[in-house]
C-alpha cells in the first residue's frame, strides 16, 4: 500500500515543471551582503587608522 502512495505522488508533479530555488538565491544574497559589509567596516577601520602597508 505504500509503495501504491509513492508511485501516485510521483505522477502528480509534471515532468517538465521548473524548479525556482528562490531560497537559495535569498541566502546567497544575504551572504554576499554580509561579506561585503565586513569588508567595507573593515576597510574603513584601516583607512581611519592611517594603515597603508
Amino acid at each position: 500500500m505504500w509503495e501504491r502512495k509513492v508511485a501516485l505522488s510521483d505522477q502528480d508533479t509534471p515532468v517538465g515543471e521548473d524548479f525556482t530555488p528562490r531560497g537559495t538565491v535569498a541566502i546567497v544574497i544575504l551572504f554576499t551582503a554580509t561579506l561585503v559589509l565586513l569588508w567595507l567596516s573593515i576597510y574603513l577601520i584601516l583607512i581611519a587608522r592611517g594603515v597603508t602597508t
